[in-house]
């Protein structure tokens, strides 16, 4: 069912009255629109990749992507939101930044709907995207995946379908804590698939991550949907990590890459 149907937003209504909505970025209770309190507004200003969002390909590994996206540099109130959503059972917090995304990376103007933010329509992406993947979860003792809960704001924004059953891992892999660059890049080779190539083929694919690292993963991910006929695969995600990427040699295939879904498991900033 929508995460936005009458059902399950009356649901979330009920839950309110006894548990109020909280910053994901610190915690603290909020009564507003915005995804964040005001403290930590000033926080989160210098973590803003502007005036361009997008991912540089010197900075990335993005493989048959054909871009990619993020609004906040991942340190600081970010990576504590998206370890918050990851690692203290808070899916709420995935959806509060999606919220956040719909708003920066689509220009969804964002409305208190009862007790909850709701992104408004934003016409004309329909036009560039077919359908939102959200990467699929290694962790499945958390019992929902983040970047799925961050994509449903961003659905309803700009009026594309989710689908959570088209791109599938297939197994887990080793932890990436220690691992070189291109150690990274062979931990999960041949981790995704595609489940029904024939809803895949000829689309145009939106691809939603929480952080794209070196951007092993959505690369991964980006191939596999290429091999299945895809026309276009762009991803997306709430934040980013800058730093040079480390040269290829030739016979290191961009296919093996690593997945940025629990690459920190640094528990500290608890």
């Amino acid at each position: 069912m929508d995460y936005y149907s009458r059902p399950h937003r009356f649901f979330r209504q009920i839950q309110h009255l006894v548990y109020p909505r909280h910053c994901p970025f610190c915690g603290a209770v909020l009564g507003g629109v915005t995804a964040f309190c005001p403290d930590c507004a000033k926080e989160l200003e210098p973590l803003r990749r502007k005036p361009s969002m997008r991912l540089s390909r010197d900075l990335h590994i993005l493989g048959e992507l054909d871009g990619a996206a993020a609004p906040y540099l991942y340190s600081g109130p970010v990576r504590r939101a998206v370890l918050r959503a990851k690692y203290q059972q808070a899916p709420w917090a995935a959806v509060e930044l999606g919220v956040e995304m719909a708003h920066l990376l689509f220009g969804a103007d964002i409305r208190m709907q009862g007790a909850e933010p709701v992104p408004c329509p934003v016409e004309g992406y329909e036009q560039g995207y077919q359908m939102i993947l959200p990467v699929p979860s290694s962790n499945k003792r958390r019992g929902y995946n983040v970047p799925e809960r961050m994509t449903q704001p961003i659905a309803k924004a700009i009026g594309v379908p989710l689908r959570t059953d088209l791109l599938l891992r297939i197994r887990t892999n080793r932890k990436q804590e220690g691992l070189s660059f291109e150690e990274r890049l062979s931990n999960v080779a041949n981790v995704f698939r595609v489940s029904h190539p024939e809803e895949i083929e000829n689309k145009r694919i939106l691809l939603i991550d929480d952080v794209i690292t070196t951007g092993a993963t959505v690369s991964a991910c980006a191939r596999v949907l290429r091999l299945a006929g895809a026309e276009s695969v762009y991803a997306m995600a709430l934040a980013t990590v800058e730093s040079v990427a480390a040269p290829l040699s030739p016979t290191t295939p961009l296919y093996e890459s690593s997945p940025e879904e629990d690459e920190e498991d640094d528990f500290s900033d608890f």
